[in-house]
């Protein structure tokens, strides 16, 4: 647990007005300001960042903030155009843009689509799916709130070292639970997992969705099907933002396993411990499925 800062004997002068686009970067931003204040969160439930529309008293807020803390364009596509109203004062940090991030390419899974709307060329934005990304990703939290708060600047300190003790322990701790989970062939619906993947050697052999935003069309569930016999694919995992019609579409005469995966932690409560819980979910969901 984060260590609140008056047990720490720091003297507390207030806390800037923080705003966090979702969960996952909610629960780190929350832990760099541990024992100062807690942030308002934007998207509190399952909606998906690429599809959310905000509520009138949710860009109030937005307008009066200090400081913004969203992944980037790639994924909270409906932030874009209110940050551009935002009064000039307000600082925002993208997490795609902080520095010391391991950032990953979207891979495409049908080679036969060259439309400029694919993903082949575009950043993956679920870059908190790696701990060691959820390390960098805090040390840019806490450099972004001593900069507009240097007067609790030690206690934001304090607090990122603890975090980061934290994300060491669990990352080791996922490393070993997925140790026999690797060659384990598998599908997911879309690519979100890309950093989970490889930070704990999964294998992924193919997508439902190329895009968040396509349906995928008959030649692809097709070829799809087919791929998940030939590769004797174990298990489908589907997520909470999508519909699981198509999951058992292409399970049907099999016997693949279906599961869920959830990147955002849409069903967790929100707060400092979302993250672990969200990253211990995850790693839970691939062993029960792949190994049971």
């Amino acid at each position: 647990m984060l260590v609140p800062a008056l047990l720490l004997g720091e003297q507390v002068f207030g806390f800037p007005k923080v705003v966090v686009s979702i969960k996952p970067l909610h629960s780190l931003v929350s832990g760099v300001m541990s024992g100062i204040g807690k942030p308002p969160l934007l998207i509190s439930g399952s909606a998906s960042p690429h599809t959310y529309s905000m509520r009138p008293s949710q860009f109030r807020v937005l307008q009066q903030a200090d400081l913004v803390f969203w992944i980037g364009p790639e994924l909270e596509t409906f932030l874009v155009k209110p940050l551009k109203s935002v009064r000039g004062n307000t600082l925002f940090l993208a997490m795609m843009n902080i520095g010391g991030a391991h950032l990953l390419e979207f891979e495409s899974d049908a080679p036969w689509i060259r439309s400029e709307d694919d993903l082949v060329h575009h950043r993956d934005p679920h870059l908190w799916l790696d701990p060691r990304n959820a390390r960098a990703m805090v040390e840019g939290i806490r450099d972004a709130l001593i900069r507009i708060d240097g007067r609790n600047g030690n206690i934001y300190q304090q607090n990122t070292e603890n975090l980061i003790k934290r994300l060491k322990m669990l990352d080791e701790e996922i490393q070993s639970q997925l140790s026999l989970s690797r060659e384990k062939p598998y599908v997911v619906f879309h690519p979100a997992f890309s950093y989970f993947e490889e930070r704990y050697g999964l294998e992924r052999v193919g997508l439902v969705m190329i895009s968040p935003d396509r349906p995928p069309g008959a030649r692809h569930l097709t070829i799809l099907k087919n791929r998940i016999r030939s590769r004797k694919v174990i298990c489908l995992f589907s997520e909470p933002q999508f519909e699981p019609r198509l999951v058992k579409v292409l399970v049907e005469g099999t016997r693949v396993r279906s599961a869920v995966l959830d990147p955002l932690g849409s069903s967790l409560q929100e707060g400092t411990e979302l993250y672990f819980n969200l990253l211990r979910q995850l790693s839970r969901s691939f062993r029960e499925c792949l190994l049971r």
